[in-house]
C-alpha cells in the first residue's frame, strides 16, 4: 500500500511538472490577432528594478492566467516572459502589441541578455519606435520558420498598467489599424456634424447653452480621439509624450465648458445656490490643473483629482435634474435620459481607472462610442428648452433657416416689388393686429396677410431689415414689452412674457437682454425712476 501511494505521489507530480512546462505560444494558420496575455509569465519579485530577471529560475515567475494585466497605477517596473514559436509555413515578423497608448517605456531583451533589443514607448520619438505606423507601442519580433524563441519584455509607465497584450501578424496589425482609425473617424465625423449644428445655432439665436456646448462638445471629442484614435499623430508624430498631456489638457477643459453648461441649462444659480457653487468650484479646480498638466510628471495625481470630482459630479447633477424635473419643469425629461447614460457609463470608466474593474472591451471604449449618442440627446433637449410651444419652435428654426440663407438669394424673389410699400404693410398690420403675440404665428400666415409668398418675406426681412422671420418677431415683441414694462404697476413680468408671445421667461429674459442689455426687471426698475 505504502509502494502504490509513494508510485501515485511520483507520478502526480511528474504530471505537474508536465503542466507547469513553459509551452511556447503559436498563431494558428489562418490567425492574425490573439490576445496572449494568460500565456505570459510574470516576474513576481522586486529586487530586480533595471537588470532582467534570470529566465530559467522557475520560482521568481508566475503565469498570468488572465485576460489582461492588472497593475493599475504603480512606480515599479513589470518583466514578462513568454516563449513563441514562429509558423512554418511562412518566413514573418509577428508583433507584441501593448493595447494601451501611453506608456513612458517598453524594452525587449532576449533570455541573458543586460541590453534592451528594441525600446518603444512615450519617452522616444515615434521615429525611433522599431514599428512606427500603429496606434499602439509595438515590439518587433523577429524569427526563422518553425524556429522557437524565448522574449523578455519590461515595461514601466505612470499610467494605468490595466490592458491585454497581444500578439498579430502583419494582416493583424494593418485591420487592426484599419478598424481603429475607422471607428474613431466616424465618431469625430458625429462630433463634427454635432459642433457644426450648435454653432449654427448659437450664431442664429446667441443664446449661450448653444456656445457651451459646442465648447463641451469640442474639448470631450478631441480628448477622446487623442486618447484612443490616432489624431495628434497627423500633428505630432514624433512626440508620443504628449499624447497623454493633450488627452488630459482637453479632457480638463471640458470639463470646465462642461459645468458651465450645467450651470446655465439648469439654471442652478437661480434654482439651486449651493450645487451651483459646487460645479463652479470643480470649475476652477480644473482650471488649475491645466498647467500642472504639462509641468507635472506624475499623471497618476491628476488622474486622482479627476475621478474625485466627476464621482461627486456626476450623480450630483443627476440629483439635481430629477429635482428640478419634480418641481415641474417637463423638459428635463431627454437631459435625465442622456446623463443617466453619461452616469452609467462614466462610472464604468471611473471604477476601472481606481483598480475596481479590470480591462475589456466595454468597460474601457463604452463612453467614448456612447458619447456621440449621449451628446445628440443633449443637443436636442437644448434645442427644445427654447420650443416650449409650437411657435417658438418655429420661431427657432425659422432663425436657423434664415441665418443659413442669409448670404445672399441666388434668385432674388423681390424683383419688380415695390418693397417699401411690403414694409409699410407689415408695419401697419404688426401694429394694428399685433400678430407677433399670437400663439401660433408663422411666417406663412404673415406672408399671406400681406399678399407674399413665405421666400418673399424671409428675403425681404433679411435683405432690408438685416434679420430672419423669429429675430423680427422678438424684435417686435421687445418693443411692445418696454411699453408694458413702462406702465407696470405691479411685478408681472411673467405675465408680461405671455402677453406679447413669449412661451417662457426663461426666454424672454434672453432675448430682452440681447436687444437691451438689461433684464426685464432692471428695465422696468430703470425707466420708472426716470419717469419720476
Amino acid at each position: 500500500m505504502i509502494r502504490i501511494s509513494f508510485f501515485l505521489l511520483v507520478l502526480i507530480s511528474s504530471f505537474g511538472s508536465i503542466l507547469a512546462k513553459e509551452l511556447p505560444f503559436t498563431l494558428k494558420t489562418n490567425e492574425h490577432n490573439k490576445n496572449i496575455t494568460p500565456e505570459l509569465y510574470l516576474w513576481e519579485k522586486t529586487y530586480t528594478e533595471n537588470i532582467p530577471p534570470p529566465s530559467n529560475q522557475n520560482d521568481g515567475w508566475k503565469k498570468i492566467r488572465s485576460n489582461a494585466l492588472n497593475f493599475n497605477f504603480s512606480k515599479r517596473s513589470y518583466w514578462l516572459k513568454f516563449r513563441i514559436r514562429f509558423r512554418e509555413e511562412i518566413r514573418e515578423n509577428l508583433y507584441f502589441v501593448i493595447r494601451w497608448k501611453a506608456h513612458d517605456l517598453a524594452e525587449l531583451y532576449t533570455p541573458n541578455g543586460v541590453t534592451p533589443i528594441q525600446r518603444v514607448g512615450d519617452t522616444l520619438s515615434k521615429s525611433n519606435w522599431p514599428v512606427k505606423n500603429v496606434l499602439y507601442p509595438t515590439l518587433l519580433l523577429q524569427g526563422e520558420p518553425g524556429e522557437e524563441k524565448e522574449f523578455i519584455v519590461r515595461i514601466k509607465s505612470e499610467s494605468i498598467m490595466s490592458f491585454p497584450i497581444d500578439i498579430m501578424d502583419e494582416a493583424g496589425v494593418r485591420a487592426n489599424l484599419a478598424i481603429e482609425t475607422g471607428v474613431f473617424s466616424l465618431s469625430a465625423c458625429l462630433y463634427g456634424m454635432l459642433i457644426l449644428v450648435a454653432l449654427l445655432y448659437y450664431r442664429a439665436t446667441e443664446y449661450k447653452e448653444f456656445l457651451l456646448y459646442t465648447c463641451y462638445a469640442f474639448c470631450m471629442g478631441a480628448s477622446y480621439d487623442v486618447n484612443y484614435g490616432n489624431a495628434i499623430e497627423f500633428f505630432w508624430e514624433d512626440s508620443p509624450l504628449w499624447a497623454e498631456k493633450v488627452n488630459y489638457f482637453f479632457f480638463n477643459l471640458g470639463g470646465i465648458f462642461g459645468f458651465q453648461f450645467i450651470r446655465k441649462f439648469l439654471e442652478t444659480e437661480t434654482f439651486l445656490p449651493w450645487v451651483d457653487r459646487t460645479l463652479f468650484f470643480f470649475s476652477v479646480i480644473l482650471g488649475l490643473t491645466l498647467p500642472l498638466i504639462f509641468t507635472m510628471d506624475r499623471i497618476v495625481y491628476l488622474t486622482t483629482t479627476i475621478v474625485i470630482i466627476y464621482s461627486i459630479s456626476i450623480p450630483l447633477i443627476m440629483i439635481s435634474g430629477i429635482y428640478l424635473r419634480g418641481r415641474g419643469n417637463r423638459k428635463l425629461n431627454l437631459f435625465l435620459v442622456s446623463w443617466g447614460i453619461y452616469l452609467t457609463f462614466g462610472y464604468i470608466s471611473i471604477f476601472y481607472y481606481m483598480g475596481f474593474l479590470e480591462y475589456g472591451f466595454f468597460t474601457v471604449y463604452s463612453v467614448p462610442l456612447f458619447f456621440p449618442a449621449d451628446l445628440l440627446i443633449l443637443l436636442y433637449n437644448i434645442i427644445q428648452k427654447y420650443s416650449q410651444n409650437l411657435e417658438e419652435k418655429n420661431s427657432l428654426l425659422e432663425t436657423l433657416r434664415g441665418f443659413i440663407n442669409k448670404p445672399r438669394y441666388a434668385r432674388s424673389k423681390i424683383a419688380g416689388l415695390d418693397v417699401d410699400e411690403s414694409l409699410s404693410a407689415l408695419e401697419y398690420l404688426m401694429s394694428t393686429e399685433k400678430l407677433f403675440a399670437e400663439e401660433e404665428v408663422t411666417i406663412q400666415m404673415l406672408a399671406s396677410k400681406i399678399g407674399l409668398s413665405t421666400h418673399q418675406l424671409s428675403e425681404l426681412l433679411n435683405s432690408r431689415l438685416g434679420m430672419g422671420f423669429a429675430a423680427y418677431l422678438n424684435s417686435k415683441r421687445i418693443e411692445e414689452a418696454k411699453l408694458l414694462l413702462k406702465n407696470d404697476t405691479e411685478d408681472n413680468i411673467l405675465n408680461i412674457a405671455f402677453a406679447v408671445g413669449f412661451g417662457s421667461k426663461t426666454s424672454f429674459n434672453v432675448e430682452f437682454k440681447k436687444a437691451t442689455g438689461l433684464t426685464p426687471k432692471q428695465y422696468k426698475s430703470f425707466v420708472q425712476k426716470a419717469v419720476s
